[in-house]
């Protein structure tokens, strides 16, 4: 997967499960956020950084209004960096802030999602502009150091918060061997069984499992060591209990490949897929249903025909 497909995938995750993100990271401002009643993303749109000319692309803005009504809406910007390779990100937030501030006419509350590790794991970094001696600009924003939290990655895992599962698997990047299948297979189960209770759709299910692919990859040789040193310990249930996570994700996978099959057929025939089509594929389950649904779709003259059912 692509740097771009990476971090396009981070974005949705954040976007699909906002009010999570605040409040497992900032319980203090998502308590004065309505965030019940919706928040309003604005489209990655570029403007002009005033005082360089340079065009900024914030990763994700939000609209949320606020419990009290003073003000009635702020502006919550969440920037995302993967890869420790810019020393200048504290200034890059600073005019990021600078220029919403001045586009949005409305209070902007930063927040910096970091994947590596810095000095503190979650912690108001602070970024300083002098003269001659003096302070001109002191500017802080909250900074999440992902890799920094890594030791209480089960912590967090624990919390009931959906999209933590998916964070967990970040956190444990710098993990190896065992341990990393451990956390990997922790992970997907925890979100597995989230689903089975109907606490997250499948699309959500699938998204957030995509995550812990990416961003938390095991390969055969530490799947095979995890089984082995748990037999080992005469833990043969937890082995039960990772076979059984790996065939059941295995098969979310497979489906997924079919939804995405269907989704191109649609769009080759038709040149877009509906958003009704589209909510009928996200919402097809099985393999059978799904198999129909592509046949549907190969001989579909309308998209109509896609949404009939099968005779």
């Amino acid at each position: 997967m692509s740097r771009t497909s990476h971090d396009q995938l981070m974005k949705q995750a954040l976007r699909e499960r906002f009010a999570d993100f605040l409040r497992l990271f900032d319980p203090d401002t998502a308590a004065g956020l309505d965030l019940d009643a919706g928040v309003t993303f604005r489209d990655a749109e570029t403007f002009t950084d005033l005082p360089q000319g340079a065009l900024l692309i914030p990763d994700i803005v939000a609209e949320v209004r606020t419990r009290d009504g003073v003000p009635k809406l702020v502006i919550v910007h969440v920037e995302v960096q993967r890869e420790r390779e810019d020393e200048d990100f504290p200034r890059r937030m600073w005019r990021y802030f600078i220029s919403l501030t001045l586009r949005e006419d409305a209070p902007v509350i930063p927040v910096a999602l970091l994947f590596y590790q810095t000095a503190e794991g979650i912690a108001y970094e602070v970024y300083e502009e002098t003269l001659f001696g003096h302070t001109i600009v002191t500017f802080r924003y909250l900074q999440i150091s992902l890799g920094r939290l890594a030791p209480q990655a089960y912590d967090y895992l624990h919390t009931g918060n959906i999209l933590a599962i998916a964070l967990a698997s970040i956190m444990g990047r710098s993990l190896r061997g065992t341990r990393r299948a451990q956390l990997y297979f922790d992970c997907l189960r925890r979100l597995l069984e989230a689903a089975q209770a109907g606490v997250v759709n499948q699309a959500t299910t699938r998204l957030l499992g995509a995550v812990i692919d990416t961003y938390l990859p095991v390969n055969v040789k530490d799947r095979a060591a995890l089984r082995v040193q748990l037999e080992a310990q005469g833990q043969g249930d937890d082995v039960m209990v990772i076979e059984a996570t790996e065939l059941t994700w295995r098969d979310q996978v497979e489906l997924e490949a079919t939804r995405k099959n269907i989704r191109r057929a649609i769009q080759v025939r038709f040149g877009h897929v509906t958003p009704e089509v589209e909510e009928l594929i996200n919402n097809t389950a099985s393999d059978t249903d799904l198999d129909a649904l592509f046949d549907r779709a190969l001989l579909a003259r309308t998209e109509n025909d896609v949404l009939r059912a099968a005779p």
